[in-house]
């Protein structure tokens, strides 16, 4: 009779401790992708925010990530309570004999057996569950670095750019000065003199558009990092790398994403414990809950009785076709929602390859192609307007398209990135082309002169100028030369011969520099000043 209990006892000593999250396993998982978890609490971020800072600080800080910790843990609970063996039922009764006498006392003890039998494969199950759910969280540590990945170039893209229209709407300013003291001066009409407000007016708005949009960006980007709001005591670097070289195999990649990939990994887990669910319902399908038990009564007259039985239920009616069923359905599901998740991800790797070569050419296009001749047109234009075929507002306008498709040029590199960002997380691991950075960067800081490198000085000689052997003397601005840093100016060596008025293509630079507002005086001094400048034969220009 004490076997029964004996038995319960021991089962309930058996019962398994909760798995626990290793981390180092977690660490490998997701070090694939080049994430690395951080080790300890991390300092809230000030000055300069790199892309692992920013990664970092979401994976200890976003909210997501403790709700799937505590996903995790009800897993875990789970596998706890499939280990461990139903409770016994206590049933008590009193009978009272008719005629009077003393009351039958019984007590029984009943558990049930089925449970014993499953137990082992429920454990199976549970385990698989909470493998699977612990892929998950690893999967959605990914998600999350790529999320981040993605705001934090966009917040950088929206920074460039920002800078950049700034440009263009000093220049745009620039021509609404100049305009104005030209009008004073009744050399424009009212006409003109409307059009040079609206452009400056449209650029203003612009700008500010550009400026939301950082703003936007950066609080996106914050929230990610679990920091909601705080955005003043960090910044994003100011320009984005240039793209790496081309990825090209694409069955490589879809190789890599479908081996590495953690949500199908996790799924490969689920399934498995639908399989082993299919397998336990089908073999206990006859089976019904059985209850062995013992049972205690006392007679009326003293007499005690002891004795133990057994229920069960007769599977006349039902043999648990329903539980095949379903366990079965469960199973077809969890197989198509592979199948679907695998196609998907194919379909995604070559979706997203296609997108980050466009976004590549894009870019390339504009960098190598649009701009350099944006470039030589500035340069041929300063020119037509040193010979008077043209005007300086005219060159304004020329500078301020060329600084649009600067920000175009800005906004083509960060869907590139952000392409490219889509890639990785869909073939779960590092491209092979490269890391960020190895290509330089797309540099814009040198679209806006240093005043203090113009000799300006030299240009109030202008006035001393008796003949242009003077301008020869504006070889000196083949300082300028020194554009050809712009690197995205790279023909600038062009303007080695300019020795001679050619030279004042780079002036042209000048409506970008808010300070060159100054060169609403360099306008004069190129310009204005040529028109003081009569007598040097620039008498023509105004």
């Amino acid at each position: 009779m004490l076997l029964p209990v004996v038995s319960v006892l021991f089962l309930a000593g058996c019962a398994v401790t909760a798995p626990e999250l290793d981390r180092s396993e977690m660490a490998e998982d997701i070090s694939v992708q080049g994430i690395d978890l951080p080790e300890s609490e991390m300092p809230r971020p000030s000055g300069e925010l790199t892309l692992e800072e920013a990664i970092h600080q979401a994976l200890w800080r976003n909210p997501r990530m403790q709700q799937a910790y505590a996903k995790l843990d009800l897993t875990a609970a789970d596998v706890v309570e499939a280990s461990q063996f139903s409770n016994p039922t206590l049933s008590l009764s009193v009978m009272r004999p008719e005629g009077g006498g003393g009351n039958e006392y019984g007590v029984g003890l009943a558990w049930g057996l089925s449970g014993l039998l499953m137990r082992s494969a429920r454990q199976d199950i549970a385990e698989s569950h909470w493998e699977s759910t612990r892929l998950q969280l690893a999967e959605g540590m990914v998600a999350l670095a790529s999320d981040t990945e993605r705001a934090w170039y966009d917040a950088v893209a929206a920074r460039q750019r920002v800078q950049v229209q700034a440009l263009e709407t000093r220049a745009a300013d620039l021509g609404s000065l100049l305009g104005e003291r030209f009008y004073d001066a009744g050399n424009i009409t009212d006409l003109k003199r409307a059009q040079l407000r609206i452009r400056a007016a449209e650029a203003r708005l612009k700008l500010e558009d550009a400026r939301q949009r950082e703003r936007e960006t950066r609080l996106r980007l914050a929230h990610l990092m679990g920091l909601p709001g705080e955005v003043d005591d960090w910044e994003v670097p100011g320009k984005l790398p240039l793209p790496l070289a081309g990825v090209d195999d694409r069955e490589a990649l879809v190789e890599q994403a479908l081996e590495q990939r953690l949500d199908l990994r996790a799924l490969d887990h689920a399934l498995e414990g639908f399989t082993e669910g299919v397998a336990l319902v089908r073999r206990y399908r006859w089976l019904g809950d059985i209850e062995p038990g013992i049972e205690f009564e006392r007679e009326t007259d003293g007499t005690r009785l002891w004795g133990g039985g057994i229920s069960f239920t007769l599977p006349i009616f039902n043999q648990n076709q329903a539980g095949i069923a379903r366990a079965e359905a469960r199973l077809e599901d969890g197989e198509a929602r592979r199948a679907q998740l695998e196609q998907a991800i194919t379909a995604d790797v070559h979706q997203h390859l296609v997108r980050l070569t466009h976004h590549r050419d894009k870019f390339s296009a504009k960098r190598y192609e649009l701009l350099p001749a944006r470039e030589i047109e500035l340069e041929r234009m300063q020119e037509r307007v040193n010979f008077m075929f043209d005007d300086v507002f005219d060159l304004l306008v020329t500078k301020q398209e060329e600084l649009a498709d600067w920000q175009r040029a800005v906004a083509a590199l960060g869907d590139y990135w952000r392409a490219r960002v889509d890639l990785a997380f869909t073939v779960a691991g590092e491209l092979p082309d490269g890391a960020p950075g190895d290509e330089g960067y797309l540099e814009t800081d040198a679209l806006e002169h240093d005043p203090s490198a113009m000799d300006h000085g030299d240009h109030g000689d202008h006035g001393d100028h008796g003949d242009h052997g003077d301008h020869g003397d504006h070889g000196d601005h083949g300082d300028h030369g020194d554009h050809g840093d712009h690197g995205d100016h790279g023909d600038h060596g062009d303007h080695g011969d300019h020795g001679d008025h050619g030279d004042h293509g780079d002036h042209g630079d000048h409506g970008d520099h808010g300070d060159h507002g100054d060169h609403g005086d360099h306008g004069d001094h190129d310009h204005g000043d040529h028109g003081d400048h009569g007598d040097d034969g620039h008498g023509g220009h105004h």
